[in-house]
């Protein structure tokens, strides 16, 4: 597939987008009904508490976790703020205000939210209260990806298509006529699904041996860079494999959604002028990131410094289970069941089908993922659920016929 292109694949459960470029995959936006985005939305909200601590507030928009706005987001639109504005001196405790999602929530967190002008609305309304309510998965996912030159939308169905249609009719008129449309299974085609594996790996390995190795904490990422044996001209070699293996960083940071404090162990350099040429290759390869990214430079010990603003979970936090040692999360393995239920009828029809699978996952499919559940059954006709009890979470089986 030449140029940049989206890919757009909805399965029951989930719509997912991805934008390939050059044949690589530079990032993944998962959208699950039981996790819906909230960015761009906006709400009339109530301030729940100030905390000074902090330098933020917590304020109420009626979706279940608070949203946390920062001092420096809180004064209101046109207003001339302070400098170093103290939270407790723009808002109180009780406040009605207007904000908008700007980064949705992760890890037990709420979405973090700017405020924005007051909404032509009548004071009398219930708080909290949607302003704007959330877009559709195949909007957000386009919205994300306008920064770039799209050649090509590939969407695997015709409601898809017919939903990036219409949006890209109001907002990218260029891009209407190059829409197109395929099948479920579009990004085990594509090579999503591999580069999604292979993001949820530790090491990276770069063209020529060397390599990338991510170890990510609660607050920090570190990402070392090994030559691993790699040869280059004399003198030039640490340069030469840093150089390369920033366009590479710049992309895993994007695929991974890694945000945060995150230094990189390069490779130590002697000239100056050589530190500078990877920094300025890296600024080069980070423009256009969603997530606001920051080259701070470089330390004496030879660190590159980098901030990246969060915009949601990581990749990671979307796919594994919040535990020490990795494991599938029970929803990635549902919407990944129900994704091989729908190939396997579209390869091999019959009159029903049944789906083995542990406990668990029965229970979230039979529960949290119902509707999802019956969509899948909609579309294939008779499905059951079979529960094994000595069946590992993650290894289900799609069987033809109904029968128990």
């Amino acid at each position: 597939m030449k140029g940049a292109a989206i890919l757009i694949e909805a399965s029951p459960g989930e719509v997912r987008g991805a934008l390939i470029r050059n044949g690589a995959v530079w990032d993944v936006v998962h959208h699950r009904v039981s996790q819906p985005s909230l960015m761009g939305a906006s709400y009339r909200g109530r301030v729940r508490r100030v905390d000074p601590g902090i330098n933020g507030a917590f304020v109420d928009i009626g979706t279940g976790q608070d949203a946390f706005l920062r001092a420096r987001d809180a004064s209101i639109p046109g207003e001339q703020k302070a400098r170093r504005a103290r939270i407790a001196e723009m808002i109180h405790e009780g406040a009605q205000i207007d904000v908008q999602v700007v980064a949705d929530g992760f890890a037990g967190k709420g979405p973090r939210v700017v405020r924005i002008a007051a909404a032509e609305r009548g004071s009398g309304g219930p708080v909290p209260a949607v302003l704007v309510a959330p877009a559709d998965p195949v909007s957000h996912i386009l919205e994300r990806f306008s920064n770039d030159r799209i050649s090509v939308v590939v969407c695997s169905d015709a409601s898809t298509q017919n939903q990036a249609r219409t949006w890209c009719a109001a907002h990218w008129p260029e891009l209407t006529d190059r829409i197109e449309r395929d099948k479920l299974g579009l990004f085990e085609e594509q090579g999503v699904e591999d580069a999604i594996e292979a993001a949820l790996a530790r090491k990276v390995v770069l063209p020529g041996g060397a390599e990338l190795v991510f170890d990510q904490a609660e607050a920090l990422c570190v990402i070392d860079i090994n030559s691993a044996g790699e040869v280059g001209k004399a003198d030039r070699t640490p340069r030469d494999v840093n150089a390369k293996a920033m366009p590479e960083i710049a992309r895993q940071l994007r695929l991974r959604n890694i945000a945060g404090a995150i230094v990189i162990d390069a490779l130590k350099m002697g000239s100056g002028d050589d530190r500078n040429r990877v920094l300025v290759r890296l600024r080069e390869t980070l423009k256009g990131d969603p997530g606001a990214c920051h080259v701070l430079g470089m330390t004496n010990l030879g660190l590159i410094e980098v901030t990246r603003t969060r915009i949601g979970p990581t990749l990671a936090e979307r796919m594994h289970a919040p535990m020490r040692d990795p494991q599938p999360s029970v929803e990635a393995v549902a919407v990944s069941a129900l994704r091989a239920v729908i190939r396997t009828a579209a390869a091999t029809p019959a009159g029903g089908y049944r789906l083995a699978v542990a406990p668990a996952l029965a229970d979230f499919l039979e529960g949290p993922l119902r509707p999802a559940l019956d969509d899948a059954a909609r579309h294939v006709g008779q499905l059951v659920i079979q529960r094994e009890p000595d069946r590992a979470l993650a290894r289900f089986e799609v069987m033809l016929g109904s029968g128990q």
